[in-house]
């Protein structure tokens, strides 16, 4: 099985529209001494040998290698990753594959993953810790362990439509947030479910002014009460108290949100379509554009934070074209630079925060 499509329309660059904002200046000191290791992980598709990407730093994204036996990731897709520190990550891949790290990367161990028909591709995973693994996929597939994948406990796809859960987020050990989308009658809709007690009962969760039109892509929290869900279209949702009503904003952009990183209630950072990079202070009153770096015409698909000034956002060239780029910016996007490229669409990153 492929991986899931991520949502977008292959627009020309010069045919894009949307808000144009210089970034704004602002002067900041470090924030990461120069004597700590900053560990971070980014995974993408086959590469042109058909081997699976995964890519490792430990100097902050300056620079990178590759990991993963290539016999063992041949011909599959390697679609997302979670780090919960510098020793311990979790990738998950097409046809239902996981794999984990203990060592850093030096090696990475598959992981059983439960037996569902047509080997779905996974898209979505989140962690609480090194034991309690949440993971989203094609068909409807939303699966949870307790216990670092020994067992899993698998949830019932056709109250997900049997669609793409795109996105997962574990906000505590009992709120879990899916997002994806699924095929109606009347073409593709987007869908949210969420749970309140640790996965025993779901509900679904509708939006004001149709909002679900829109096909999700992923959602992130900052704690249990303020929640942001993006996706198609620059289109996002917010929650501020913890669910009970959700605002409907204006697009941001004609492009997809692809990924978003909260840094505050009121601050978010995203990565999107066509190159664009756009940040709010003010819970998107008002949307800054920031210069993106490295080859043009490419989709910025993940994004991660470290602290609220260094981040990273890796993107997949347009088109059938192998190729991919990972950008840095320690100064809040202000400018950003390419630190690496290579022969695969790369879709996330993740920093390890936890220091040794």
């Amino acid at each position: 099985t492929s991986p899931m499509k991520k949502i977008h329309s292959l627009l020309m660059l010069s045919a894009l529209t949307g808000l144009i904002f210089t970034s704004c200046n602002k002067t900041t000191t470090p924030e990461i001494p120069t004597n700590i290791k900053v560990v971070a992980w980014a995974v993408g598709l086959q590469d042109t040998n058909s081997v699976g990407m995964i890519l490792s730093t430990d100097d902050a994204g300056e620079t990178w290698e590759r990991q993963g036996d290539p016999a063992m990731f041949t011909g599959i897709d390697v679609i997302n990753v979670w780090a919960t520190d510098q020793q311990n990550a979790w990738i998950i891949c097409s046809e239902n594959k996981i794999f984990r790290t203990m060592d850093g990367g030096a090696t990475w161990i598959p992981v059983q993953a439960p037996a569902i028909p047509g080997n779905p591709g996974l898209s979505g995973i989140s962690l609480i810790d090194n034991t309690t693994i949440w993971i989203s996929g094609d068909q409807g597939t939303v699966y949870y362990s307790s216990n670092a994948g020994n067992n899993w406990t698998v949830y019932d796809s056709s109250f997900f439509h049997s669609g793409g859960m795109q996105g997962i987020l574990a906000v505590t050990d009992r709120i879990v947030y899916v997002v994806g989308h699924f095929n109606s009658n009347a073409g593709d809709y987007g869908f949210i479910a969420r749970t309140l007690n640790g996965g025993k009962t779901w509900d679904s969760i509708s939006l004001p002014n149709n909002f679900n039109r829109y096909l999700w892509i992923g959602v992130d929290a900052v704690d249990s009460n303020h929640v942001v869900i993006y996706g198609q279209h620059g289109h996002y949702t917010v929650t501020h108290n913890g669910g009970n009503t959700w605002s409907t904003p204006d697009s941001v952009t004609a492009g997809d949100i692809n990924a978003l990183v909260m840094l505050s209630k009121d601050a978010y950072w995203g990565a999107f379509d066509f190159d664009q990079i756009f940040k709010t202070f003010d819970g998107g009153k008002r949307w800054v554009s920031q210069t993106s770096a490295g080859p043009l015409n490419q989709f910025l698909v993940g994004m991660d934070t470290y602290y609220s000034q260094t981040a990273l956002i890796v993107g997949e060239s347009a088109g059938p074209l192998r190729a991919g780029k990972i950008l840095k910016t320690t100064d809040g996007g202000n400018h950003w630079y390419l630190r690496h490229s290579t022969d695969s669409k790369l879709w996330k990153v993740a920093f390890a925060r936890i220091q040794e």
